[in-house]
């Protein structure tokens, strides 16, 4: 009965004007993002649908869209034994929430889908440009840090500040050491006039 009463549904909805989807036959896939559910705006992430029933395609919605955001044909994982789909979204941005769903279907039946599967949603935050790696350098090791010159500044204002001193101190030296042979020669030319006007 249960079998007819689907057939007679699924004939009505062929014949219909506009095409209706019957969901929830089949149970529900599985949907995952990587490398993480956290990514910075602008960048491109892979939600991967995952399922043990053989569907020959899958299909991810987006919530608040009536239309499916993208359909994907399966893809069969040997260590696993599933079927997936994988599906690249982005890039991501602050202005929209990034929510999905995905199903799967079998191609002599497009309109039978499964049970929808858990809700995921993207997360984005704001980039960070100064911590990004630059896009053309694919090793990160070889991306350069920021660096902090305050204390090598400090270090040069230090060595600047005592050179300065010692250049103060030296001329002082000078003009004291100037002074006494001045004052050095003043005594001994008056110790001569004295003596001279003594012998006379």
């Amino acid at each position: 009965m249960t079998f007819i009463f689907i057939a007679v549904l699924y004939l009505g909805l062929n014949l219909g004007q506009e095409t209706s989807v019957l969901e929830g036959l089949y149970s529900k896939p599985s949907l995952s993002i990587h490398p993480s559910n956290v990514v910075n705006s602008g960048e491109t992430v892979t939600l991967q649908c995952v399922s043990s029933l053989g569907f020959n395609r899958f299909i991810l919605t987006k919530e608040g869209e009536q239309k499916p955001f993208l359909i994907r044909d399966s893809e069969f994982v040997n260590s696993t034994g599933q079927f997936q789909g994988l599906f690249p979204v982005g890039p991501v941005t602050l202005s929209q929430r990034w929510i999905f769903r995905c199903y799967g279907y079998h191609i002599n039946s497009p309109q039978v889908w499964s049970e929808p599967s858990d809700l995921l949603e993207i997360y984005v935050s704001e980039a960070d440009q100064s911590l990004r790696p630059s896009p053309n350098i694919s090793d990160p090791r070889t991306v350069s840090q920021p660096q902090d010159y305050t204390m090598e500044n400090l270090i040069r204002m230090g060595v600047s500040i005592l050179v300065l001193v010692l250049l103060g101190i030296l001329l002082f030296e000078a003009q004291h050491s100037q002074r006494r042979t001045q004052h050095a020669s003043g005594r001994k030319s008056s110790a001569s006039f004295i003596v001279a006007n003594t012998w006379e």
